[in-house]
């Protein structure tokens, strides 16, 4: 259950990411474009304009990242905490239960070669 929350938190963060990563892929493309379509003669005034405006968004979209990331990252750290503290306060069986599940991953897999 710990695994399908961390999964779907993951998979938002890597969705968002991927939202941003877009939107900021436009903008550059149509700043591309009106650099392309731009008129010679009133050329350095957009080049400037357009410049400022992609500077813009990317100043926006690395906020929104900055952002998220830091809104996963606690997430992140209040899930693991108490796996953290359940692992310090209990050392042993902790390593137990690890060699356990190694165990029987590796005889799932020695068996699954047969």
């Amino acid at each position: 259950m710990a695994y399908e929350k961390t999964d779907k938190m993951v998979d938002t963060g890597v969705a968002e990411a991927d939202r941003m990563k877009i939107q900021t892929a436009e903008a550059l493309e149509d700043a591309a474009r009106k650099l392309r379509n731009a008129d010679l003669s009133e050329q350095g005034e957009s080049v400037r304009n357009l410049l400022h405006d992609v500077e813009d968004r990317i100043d926006m979209f690395k906020e929104e990242v900055g952002a998220r990331y830091q809104e996963l990252e606690t997430d992140y750290h209040q899930r693991v905490e108490p796996v953290e503290n359940i692992i310090i306060d209990h050392p042993i069986p902790s390593v137990m239960v690890a060699a356990g599940v190694g165990v029987l991953i590796g005889m799932l897999i020695f068996k699954a070669r047969d």
